[in-house]
Parts: structure tokens; sequence; C-alpha cells
């Protein structure tokens, strides 16, 4: 499966140091030298480091095409444009009423499958609606679904067992969400509660059994989140989605998505409708050196 090219190998050890499973180790060789070998090819999880390292282009991958491999661009990115970058996101729940083209989309998925999960698992699936009819029928069911929930908040019944199962400081957040659905849903205009009219939305899922599937799914989501705003676009987190696909099956099961598999992140996407033009302050946090 992983085979080093002994003529080609200087032994410079880069494999042997950056190899997450241990793969690698390195042996001596003639006149002094020292060569690197596969010693426990079992144990690779196809991250595809040693290739992309080896500055001789000695380790071939049978798994991994030579040809997929791209050289990589040396970034000129300083720090300061960065955090700049970084300080300046915000969450868009404001869209212009313009589609985002296929190939923006695909950059956007391209960049997801990039992010890095555990044990390089890669197990994150991507669901990337457009579709205006089955946005406002996945909405409909979505607030159905939390309104079902939230309903009980009505009563002063209803609100003290909230508040022994979920704590009162929830149940006071919780009341604000439930006057806004009570009103939209008595009025019977509900478009725009959960994706904000949004021209597209992506969803990412991934395998139940993986306890890292949550995390894996988020830091796609990121990745995606930051190219968007490179590319002129805004984002925001379907919070009410999530926490629907987190209460029933149902919204998994009415996107297609097998058992095996849970929704862990899902964005809004579009361009904005308006621009920001200041950064935002935010809270203090606790930040305790060790």
């Amino acid at each position: 499966m992983i085979e080093v090219d002994g003529a080609k190998c200087t032994g410079c050890g880069f494999c042997f140091d950056e190899c997450p499973a241990g793969v690698f180790s390195l042996v001596p060789a003639p006149r002094g030298r020292r060569t690197a070998q596969t010693s426990h090819a079992d144990q690779c999880t196809l991250c595809g480091h040693c290739v992309a390292i080896c500055p001789e282009g000695a380790i071939t991958h049978g798994d991994m095409p030579a040809e997929d491999f791209k050289e990589e661009p040396r970034l000129t990115i300083s720090p300061e444009t960065m955090r700049a970058f970084l300080l300046s996101r915000r969450s868009i729940r404001s869209y212009r009423e313009k589609a985002v083209p296929g190939d923006i989309i695909e950059q956007l998925i391209e960049v997801g499958t990039h992010a890095g999960t555990a044990r390089n698992a890669q197990t994150e699936n991507f669901v990337v609606i457009q579709d205006r009819e089955l946005l406002a029928d996945l909405e409909g069911m979505v607030t159905a679904i939390l309104w079902r929930k939230m309903k009980p908040l009505g009563s002063a019944v209803g609100r003290k067992l909230a508040a022994v199962k979920y704590g009162e400081e929830q149940v006071t957040r919780s009341l604000g969400l439930y006057g806004r659905f009570k009103a939209r849903i008595e009025s019977g205009d509900t478009a725009g509660v959960v994706f904000r009219n949004a021209p597209a939305v992506i969803i990412v899922n991934g395998l139940r059994a993986n306890f890292n599937a949550r995390e894996n799914c988020a830091i796609a989501t990121r990745n995606m989140e930051l190219l968007a705003k490179s590319l002129g676009l805004g984002t925001c987190w379907a919070g009410f989605l999530l926490v629907a696909a987190g209460l029933t099956r149902k919204v998994a099961r009415r996107l297609g998505i097998p058992d095996d598999r849970n929704i862990y992140s899902a964005i809004m996407l579009g361009f904005p409708r308006h621009e920001y033009g200041k950064i935002v302050p935010r809270k203090e946090r606790e930040v305790r050196w060790l």
C-alpha cells in the first residue's frame, strides 16, 4: 500500500516525524546513511501527510494516487489581515433575493471536505438545499416541532416543569422565543422564521457511531463560513433546524439522511442585504494561564 523508493529517500525523517499513526521507522542504510521504511502500514489513516511532506517524492501510496496531490501554494496572508478578517465575521440573517451559483457552493463543499477530522475519518456528508418549495416545507416542519416543545411554556405549570428539567435560566431565555413563535403561528405567517429567507442552506451530517462527529461537522462548517465571507457571501447557523433535528428523526428522514447519521451542523447561505461597518464588541471571558 505504501512504498518508499530507497534510491530517492535521503533519510530526512520528515515522514517519521509527521505520521500521526506511527507507520514509518528509520533504519540504517549503506555508507552511514539511513532510510525510511513502513513498519506499521496497517495503522495508516490515509491522511496523506507522508506523500505531501516528502521533499524527494520518494513515497507513493497505493490508495492515494499521485495525481490527486496538488502543489501547495505559498500564502502570504499577514497575521494582521487574518485577525481583521476573523474579527469582522458576522452572522448574516438578511439576504438579497439572488441565487448562489452552484460553482461557488462547490468551492464551499471543497473546503468543508478538507477540514480536519478525528482519526482522519472523513465521514461527513453534505446536503445542499436551494429548492424553495423544499425549504418552505422543511421550515414548516421545524416550526411545528419546536412549537410543540415550547407550547407548555404558555402556562405556569409548564414553566415550572420546564425549569425543573432544564433550569430557570434556560426557561427565561426560551420565553422570548415562545413569544415570537406564538405571534407568528397565530398570524399564520411563519415564512422566514427558521431560514430567514436565505436562498440556500447547507446541512452537514455525520455517523452517529463516530464519537467526534459533532466536532468534525462543526469544523467543516466553519471552513465553509470563512470561505463564504471571502467570496462576499453571508452565513448564519440554522440553530432552529439543529434543535428540531435533535428532537426527532423526521427532519433527517425528510432529507433522505440514513438513520445511522445525525445532522450536526447547518448554515443559511446567501448574498448579504446589508454591510456591517463596525466590529462588534464581545463579552470578557475568563482566561486562565496555567
